[in-house]
């Protein structure tokens, strides 16, 4: 119902491009451009006109709006007058681009659409191939990555069905900035790096002026593509050497104004973002603007101008409000742009009336003229109706956005006040754990106190009762063995003034002080008190624990509390899991928890591995978000990773996951030595 309407509504717009001519003033076109239209005027042969036409595309694809539109009215009346429908579909295509650019989504799918119906039908598939590309753009820009990546991909399909390398390049260069957009940035590099060969060897086989046009428009886009996938990846080195080569082509060119320089800059002032550069990134979203203003495309200014906005929301009011001013400007000309595509095209609509009508009946020219009328009425109807609607719109918007605003200042004050009492929850919870294992390791060195104690009396009533008899010499063998027992009562006794303190230490407030601590001791305290800790939850639990420590490392500066709190979470978890395995699995299971530690190139390495049932790929990328966890309500408040996560950021540190499904997990805290 949909394609029928649109094609309906393309129908009546170009009507009239089916018996006109070419328009008389064409001087904005380039002396190249104009012998390409003159050869493919003349020329009879269907091959022949495909190479020009793809030149035709080639020097068009970096044009804006209007210079785009015009283009394809020629190419249009130029297929109607020869009855070809390659250059029909190639016109409707460019139509359907300029509506894009101006921001006026709906009226380009409805061109691309028609193209699509008419390109379907040739049997060459590359020219149905461009046309299913072109309309993927409408997607990408709306961000709706998943739809534009199933339409780039069935546009590659089509396009390896021939031999056409220009129709084959933009679908895989598409499908590159789209999978970036949705943060796989692996397939990103897959696909912008086949664009990248691709489009050397097209810019080898071409004239001199088509390679210039492809060095300011596709050549910069695939290589900030390539490069913003190798950001995401965290291969800064690699990033910057790639974004190095379109910097250099656009300062070649740096009197132009492209949307293409424009992607570079967004996308080079994100790579910034992500590494902290933050002048750099400020200066690029400025770039970036620059790139678009005072063009028809400045609407795209919005997005750097956000980024310009947030920096300087608590730093400079002023600069604040100028690019907050920008970003709602280019809000408000995509909205303008679109009421001036609707008037250009009742403008193009009249222009077309007084075009003289060769060789028709006078019923037919009557019968057109009524037509084209009548559309003209419609599109002056719609465009009333729309401004009308629009404008209604706008104030409805700015209410719902106000009370928004007040909602969301309320929320964060909420969040802010709440935010320290979650984390101390969670601090709390971690103690809660920690208390049988405490139990069970301090009531050990009691047992040895109380022991030797009462092994000591015993000892002093024999030692009276030689001394009595004169007897020296067992005496003295008695005084070294109640020497002996009180040197173990003292140990034990500091054994369990160190428990205490231990866990005095991780249930208080952490004080920010670095301090020397032995790494090795504090794991294998953790380990055990961890193990104690789930035994007295479940008598039934047993696991093997290793441990594998370098004792090479000797004391390292960290704050212990903040670290032993990042440990105990870990080594907690790997119980858990591999006491959800065995309940699970059964006999023949052995759970195994095992704590290493060693020290290589300036960092020390703490890894914490288990091999329960590992973590599934589709959650992987959540557990270090705040409030995520897979344990059962009640079990978990989702806080620990998160908070795990920030204190190895605080100690200027990674924490990284290893896990393969059904085998188990290794996660590893990488600090300085």
């Amino acid at each position: 119902m949909f394609r029928m309407k649109a094609i309906l509504q393309i129908s009546l717009l170009l009507i009239s491009f089916m018996t006109s001519a070419q328009p008389a003033d064409i001087t904005w076109l380039t002396q190249s451009e104009k012998n390409l239209l003159s050869q493919i005027e003349k020329d009879t042969d269907q091959k022949r006109i495909a190479v020009l036409t793809e030149e035709l595309i080639l020097m068009a694809d970096a044009k804006l709006t209007i210079p785009l539109l015009e283009e394809a009215k020629l190419l249009y009346s130029l297929g109607k007058k020869k009855n070809n429908p390659y250059l029909e579909s190639v016109a409707l295509s460019m139509f359907g681009q300029a509506s894009r650019l101006s921001g006026s989504f709906v009226k380009a799918l409805q061109y691309h659409v028609q193209a699509m119906e008419i390109s379907r039908n040739l049997s060459d598939k590359t020219l149905y191939a461009y046309s299913v590309n072109q309309s993927g753009h409408i997607y990408k820009d709306r961000d709706e990555n998943k739809k534009a990546i199933a339409i780039y991909r069935e546009a590659s399909r089509l396009a390896d069905l021939g031999n056409n390398k220009l129709f084959q390049f933009y679908p895989i260069m598409n499908l590159g900035i789209v999978y970036q957009n949705a943060n796989q940035p692996d397939s990103s590099v897959y696909f912008s790096s086949r664009a990248l060969t691709l489009l050397k060897t097209i810019m080898v086989n071409v004239s001199e002026e088509n390679r210039i046009a492809l060095e300011k428009s596709v050549m910069p886009y695939t290589l900030a593509n390539l490069a913003g996938a190798y950001s995401l990846l965290k291969k800064k080195r690699t990033a910057d050497s790639l974004y190095s080569i379109p910097r250099t082509l656009i300062e070649k060119y740096k009197g132009d104004k492209s949307r293409y320089f424009y992607f570079f800059y967004l996308n080079i002032s994100q790579h910034y973002q992500r590494n902290n550069q933050v002048d750099s990134s400020l200066y690029a979203a400025r770039m970036a603007i620059e790139s678009v203003s005072n063009a028809q495309l400045e609407y795209l200014s919005a997005k750097p101008a956000k980024i310009l906005s947030d920096f300087y929301e608590t730093r400079n009011a002023d600069s604040t409000v100028k690019y907050l001013k920008i970003f709602l400007r280019a809000n408000e000309v995509l909205n303008s742009t679109q009421v001036t595509q609707q008037m250009q095209t009742i403008a193009f609509d009249e222009e077309f009336h007084k075009l003289e009508i060769q060789q028709a009946e006078k019923a037919y020219r009557d019968r057109l003229i009524f037509y084209l009328l009548l559309s003209g009425l419609l599109v002056v109807i719609i465009a009333a109706i729309y401004m009308y609607r629009s404008n209604r719109a706008r104030k409805k918007i700015n209410q719902e956005l106000a009370k928004q605003k007040a909602q969301v200042e309320t929320t964060l004050t909420n969040l802010k006040s709440t935010q320290s009492q979650l984390i101390q929850s969670e601090k709390m919870a971690s103690l809660g754990e920690l208390t049988a294992g405490i139990a069970h390791e301090i009531q050990n060195p009691l047992n040895f106190v109380n022991n030797f104690s009462e092994v000591n009396t015993e000892l002093i009533d024999e030692l009276e009762e030689e001394i009595d008899k004169g007897n020296l010499d067992e005496a003295k063998a008695i005084t070294k063995d109640i020497k002996d027992n009180e040197q173990k009562i003292n140990h034990h006794g500091k054994r369990a003034d160190a428990i205490v303190k231990g866990m005095l230490q991780h249930s208080r407030s952490s004080s920010g002080q670095k301090e020397p601590t032995d790494i090795n001791a504090l794991c294998d305290e953790y380990l055990r008190l961890a193990y104690h800790g789930l035994r007295a939850k479940d008598k039934s639990f047993n696991a093997t624990m290793k441990t594998d420590f370098d004792e090479t490392i000797g004391k390292v500066n960290i704050i212990p509390q903040d670290i032993g709190r990042v440990v105990l979470n870990l080594i907690t978890n790997s119980f858990y899991a591999v006491a959800e395995k065995k309940k699970i699995v059964g006999e023949g299971y052995e759970p195994i928890v095992t704590v290493a530690t060693k020290k290589s190139a300036g960092t020390i390495m703490i890894s914490v591995a288990d091999n329960g049932n590992g973590i599934p790929q589709k959650i992987l990328d959540k557990i270090f978000q705040p409030f995520f966890t897979t344990k059962p309500t009640g079990q978990g408040t989702g806080l620990g990773l998160s908070l795990s996560y920030d204190i190895v950021k605080a100690h200027r540190g990674e924490l990284t996951v290893e896990t393969k499904e059904g085998v188990g997990s290794v996660f590893t805290i990488v600090i300085p030595a």
